[in-house]
Parts: structure tokens; sequence; C-alpha cells
């Protein structure tokens, strides 16, 4: 316990060392800042990947800029607090306006998982398009429709299926190269219907909207598209799977 107090005594020690230490040099992070800012929105357009690697930049920078300041306070500097107080707040600001961008700004979602070559896979409907057409009782493939709604990402789907019980239906989604999750929890809970018991092939969900927001507007990917089944028993199985070349919704 007492080498444990020791440790912690000198941890904090070396802390507070380099806290005095960056209180010296605030004025470069400003600069450096400047210089992430600017690459992240002269890339964020166009390239994601190098847009992340600014993100850091800016994050970073920020972080020592703050505990700069924590310490120019600790040494008594007023006239340098004076000075980098209003720099912090233009960097706060900035911070936010940035990521306010970044929230319709492309990612490399669709880059990063192209849709492998030779493939099967279908596309959404149009939108307008009748998701009954094409819907086929003998034939499983047909039996989950997909449309694309107003915009990208975002999708109406309807289901036909034979005799089931009382119960609720939805969806599951995954990108089909590394099987990963798409919008998990938002989906379920988008796509969920409660149906009643049928003896007969029927419609049981009628295009009802979900998002998938991975990924951009016009960048399509593969994406394993499974409708799951819960009777009231509470008992799970799949019922059919069909991929799909999707989009994300640009939020």
């Amino acid at each position: 316990m007492e080498s444990l107090r020791i440790y912690l005594k000198k941890t904090l020690a070396f802390l507070n060392k380099v806290g005095h230490g960056i209180s010296y040099v605030w004025f470069l992070f400003p600069v450096i800042f400047y210089y992430g800012l600017r690459g992240t929105w002269h890339n964020m357009e166009t390239s994601p990947k190098v847009t992340d690697s600014y993100l850091d930049i800016l994050f970073w920078t920020f972080l020592f800029f703050i505990i700069a300041l924590v310490f120019l306070f600790r040494r008594h500097k007023p006239v340098q607090l004076c000075l980098a107080v209003p720099v912090g707040v233009l960097m706060f600001f900035a911070v936010i306006a940035t990521g306010m961008a970044l929230a319709s700004a492309p990612t490399s979602f669709a880059e990063d998982h192209p849709i492998p070559q030779g493939l099967a896979y279908h596309m959404p409907k149009i939108e307008g398009e009748d998701l009954r057409e094409g819907v086929n009782p003998s034939d499983t493939t047909t039996f989950l429709q997909l449309r694309r709604s107003y915009q990208g990402g975002i999708y109406e789907y309807s289901f036909f299926y034979p005799s089931l019980p009382e119960g609720t239906i939805w969806l599951q989604c995954y990108e089909v190269t590394e099987n990963l999750p798409l919008s998990k929890s938002k989906i379920k809970k988008k796509s969920s219907q409660e149906v009643e018991g049928t003896d007969h092939f029927a419609c049981l969900v009628d295009a009802r909207q979900f998002t998938i927001y991975e990924g951009d507007w016009g960048d399509c990917y593969a994406a394993r598209i499974e409708v799951w089944f819960r009777d009231k028993q509470g008992k799970k199985r799949k019922l059919a799977e069909k991929i799909y070349g999707v989009e994300g919704w640009m939020r």
C-alpha cells in the first residue's frame, strides 16, 4: 500500500511537471490547431481517411491547450491568460462548427467495404415502385422486398410469408464482407412489426420504413438483410435473408 502511494505521488509530480512545461509553450498549440483545422476542412469532402488524421491533431492540440490554460492559471500569469482565453474560445467554437460539418460529410465506409467481385445481389426498388410486384408464393427469394425511399439510406420493406403464428417481425442488417452489424438497435426498433397469426400466404409487413446510417449517398456496398421472427412464447427464428446493394444516409 505504501509503495502504491509513493508511485501515485511520483506520477502526479511528473504530470504536474509536464503540465507546467506545456504552459510555457501554450502559444504553439493554436498554430498547430489551425493546421489541423485547415486540413480537416480541406479534405472533409474528398478524403475521409485523411480527415480522420487531421481530427486527431485537432483533438490533441485542443486538449493540451486546455491543460496549458489550467497551468497558466496556477502559475498566476494574468497577461498570458488574457491572451490565451479568447483564443481558446475561438478554438472551442471552431471545434463545434467542425463537428456540425462532419455530421453531413462523407465517410469511407463503402470505399473500405467494396462489393466482392462476382457476388450476386439485388438492388432495392426505386421510390414509388410497387413492393408487391414480383412476389411469388413459390419462390422464397421474393418474400422480402426492399424499396428506396425519398433519400439514400432510407428504405421501406415489405415481407410476405406463408402460415405463421402471432408475434413480431424485425430486420437485422449486416455488411457482407466483414459481417458488421448495421445500425443494429435503430434498425430493429424501426423495422419491428407486430403481426397477427395467419394460415395462408400473406403480406405481413407493408412498406415499413427503416434507415441504414453507415455509408454515404450514392456509394453502394453489399448488405445482408435478415428477417427475424419472435412468437408470443419468446422463441426466435430467422425467416429469410437477401443480399442488397445499399447506401447510407448522410445526416
